[in-house]
């Protein structure tokens, strides 16, 4: 397939809209320059969200490309990579042709790329659930997250699994998204803002006791904030 690296097209920034996205590109024949949710002064083409049409592509993807390459396509989507859509199109274009092998060639550089989105996804995730901690406001169990990829819906499970009794609520305050854990049921919703309710008087009490514990075992001569960043990136120690 040719690239058009003088058109754009334009959707909508969901998943399914991406996946018409790729069935234009065998429509059109050509892979364009760049795939973006805004505006643009270069020519452009607005790629309207067909579930159809996505269905089909994510079933080609399965059945041509297998379950592992599915899903890099999803978590490589979870990334806040400017060429994430153009990375995960020209993966899908050349996985068609490659078949269940394509997620496998490393040597590829379509795959190579998309793989390197997928492993910093991955890490992400990971440094995200490790480092995560919950405070308790009223009933629920409430987190609040910065991450630099939008991993909430690859990690909400964790959580849900370890406290399967618990009200969990998580928000992700970069992407402006938020998890709800309540009656066995995950749900997602977009809010622009999030302010917790306050702390119980029980919170309170163990944030007192940590800061005291803290402060007690630091050695100060050894305070090394440099090293305290690398370990633990400030995004992920702050507070609400």
């Amino acid at each position: 397939m040719n690239n058009n690296y003088n058109m754009t097209y334009i959707y909508d920034g969901t998943l399914e809209g991406l996946f018409t996205c790729v069935f234009r590109c065998y429509e059109d024949k050509y892979i364009p320059g760049a795939v973006i949710t805004g505006m643009t002064l270069t020519p452009c083409a607005h790629v309207f969200t067909d579930k159809v049409k996505a269905a089909r592509v994510r079933r080609g993807i399965y059945n041509k490309m297998g379950a592992a390459a599915s899903d890099i396509v999803y978590r490589a989507f979870l990334s806040d990579f400017e060429d994430k859509e153009l990375a995960v199109i020209r993966f899908i274009v050349y996985g068609m042709k490659a078949g269940m092998s394509a997620a496998r060639d490393l040597t590829h550089p379509v795959v190579e790329r998309i793989r390197e989105i997928y492993r910093a996804v991955n890490r992400e995730a990971n440094l995200t659930a490790e480092r995560m901690t919950f405070s308790v406001t009223g009933k629920l169990m409430v987190s609040i997250i910065e991450p630099s990829h939008n991993v909430l819906p690859l990690i909400v499970r964790r959580f849900t699994q370890r406290f399967p009794g618990e009200e969990i609520f998580i928000y992700d305050k970069v992407h402006k998204l938020g998890a709800t854990w309540s009656h066995s049921r995950i749900t997602f919703r977009r809010i622009e803002n999030f302010e917790p309710d306050p702390m119980d008087e029980e919170e309170e009490t163990y944030r007192r006791l940590w800061k005291i514990f803290y402060d007690t075992v630091e050695i100060k001569e050894r305070h090394n904030p440099d090293l305290m960043n690398k370990n633990m990136p400030l995004r992920h120690r702050r507070k609400f």
